[in-house]
C-alpha cells in the first residue's frame, strides 16, 4: 500500500508514478469510449453527480465506478462524517494536485525583451520563485462503499422537486413558464426541457471559439462548426435535465454525438472540456438559485411558517378554490338571513 511505511522512498516513488500512469491510461481510454454516443451519453448522465472534480477526473472516476456519487478519503470519511468504509472495499483514484514552489535564478529582461547585462557582460540574474506542476493520484471512496447513509451526508443545497426547479429556471429568465395542470407531468416535462435549452443556448451564445491542446501543451482556438454547436448545447442540456431528473429524449443527443467528426483527438477532448465546464457551471448556478429563492426565506419565514407544510401548486389552486366556496356559501347565508329578519 502507500501508506506502507515499510517502503523506502525510492520504493514510494516508483508506486505513486505507478498509480499516476495508471490513471492517465485510464483516463485516455475513457477518451477513447466517449466516441461512442451510447457511452457518451451514459457519461453525461454521471455528470451531475460529479460536480466537484475537472473533466479529467470525471473521466477517471466514471471509469472505475459509474454511479459514484460522493468520493472522500478513507480518514475524511471518518473525521468529517464520522463513518467507515466497509471492509474490503477497492479504492477509486483520482488526480490530485501536487505542485510545489523552487526557488530558481532567472534572467532579467529589459523593455524591449533583450537580456540585461553588467559591466562584464555577464546576463543579470535575480532570484525567483517558480511552480513546478505535478499530480499524483490519491485513494477515495464512494459513499456507497460505507455504513453512512447517503441522505445524511451529501449536500442537498439544490431543487429536489420539479416544482422547485421551475421556480429556479423562472426566476433565472424572468419569465413565468406556462403549465396545464390536466397533464401537469408531462407538459411540466416539455416547459422545463424548453426553459434549460433557452439558458445553455443563451450562456453559449458568444463562445463561438474552442481551446485546443496540442501536442506540445499549446492553446489555439478554433471557431466552432454547425456540428460542434449542436453536440454542445444537446450536450449541456443533456446532462442538466439528467442531473434534475427531467427526462429529456436523448435521440437529437445521439445523433449530434453520431455526426460529430471525432478524427482529432485534441479537438475532441476541447469540445468534451467546454461540455463539462458549461454543464456544471449551468447546474451550480441553479442550485445557487435554488438556495437564493428557498433556503432564504426558509431561514427568514416566521417560525410558525416554518412547520407549515409546503403546497405545490395544484393543492394551492385547490384550497383557493375552497376558500372562494365558502365565501359564497357565507355570503348566501348572510343574504337569506337579512331576508328572514334575523340579520343586524
Amino acid at each position: 500500500m502507500a501508506n506502507d511505511k515499510r517502503m523506502s522512498p525510492e520504493e514510494l516513488s516508483a508506486y505513486h508514478d505507478k498509480m499516476l500512469n495508471q490513471a492517465y491510461n485510464k483516463i485516455s481510454s475513457g477518451l477513447k469510449n466517449l466516441e461512442n454516443p451510447i457511452l457518451y451519453k451514459l457519461f453525461l448522465e454521471h455528470v451531475g453527480a460529479l460536480k466537484g472534480l475537472g473533466l479529467n477526473n470525471s473521466i477517471l472516476v466514471h471509469e472505475q465506478m459509474d454511479n459514484a456519487v460522493h468520493l472522500e478519503t478513507y480518514k475524511d470519511w471518518q473525521e468529517k462524517h464520522g463513518v467507515q468504509v466497509n471492509t474490503g472495499s477497492k479504492a477509486i483514484r483520482k488526480l490530485k494536485n501536487d505542485s510545489f514552489d523552487m526557488e530558481v535564478a532567472k534572467d532579467v529582461l529589459d523593455s524591449s525583451g533583450k537580456l540585461v547585462r553588467d559591466d562584464e557582460g555577464n546576463p543579470v540574474r535575480k532570484k525567483t520563485w517558480i511552480t513546478i506542476p505535478q499530480f499524483k493520484t490519491e485513494a477515495v471512496f464512494d459513499i456507497s462503499q460505507t455504513n453512512g447513509v447517503k441522505e445524511k451526508v451529501i449536500d442537498h443545497s439544490a431543487p429536489k422537486t420539479q416544482q422547485e426547479l421551475i421556480s429556479c429556471l423562472e426566476s433565472m429568465l424572468n419569465v413565468s413558464i406556462p403549465r396545464v395542470l390536466e397533464d401537469a407531468n408531462i407538459d411540466q416535462d416539455i416547459d422545463t426541457i424548453s426553459i434549460i435549452q433557452a439558458i445553455v443556448d443563451n450562456n453559449m451564445q458568444n463562445k463561438t471559439d474552442v481551446f485546443v491542446k496540442d501536442e506540445h501543451g499549446i492553446t489555439n482556438r478554433i471557431s466552432k462548426s454547425d456540428e460542434m454547436v449542436m453536440f454542445e448545447k444537446e450536450s449541456i442540456a443533456y446532462a442538466v435535465c439528467k442531473n434534475y431528473n427531467i427526462e429529456m429524449n436523448p435521440e437529437k443527443l445521439l445523433e449530434a454525438a453520431k455526426n460529430l467528426d471525432k478524427s482529432d483527438t485534441n479537438l475532441f477532448r476541447g469540445l468534451l472540456d467546454s461540455v463539462h465546464s458549461n454543464a456544471i457551471s449551468t447546474m451550480r448556478s441553479i442550485d445557487l438559485k435554488f438556495q437564493e429563492i428557498f433556503q432564504d426565506k426558509s431561514i427568514n419565514a416566521p417560525e410558525q411558517d416554518k412547520s407549515r407544510p409546503k403546497l405545490s401548486l395544484v393543492n394551492k389552486l385547490a384550497k383557493n378554490k375552497e376558500i372562494l366556496m365558502q365565501k359564497g356559501q357565507n355570503k348566501e347565508k348572510q343574504t337569506k338571513a337579512k331576508e328572514m329578519g334575523l340579520g343586524d
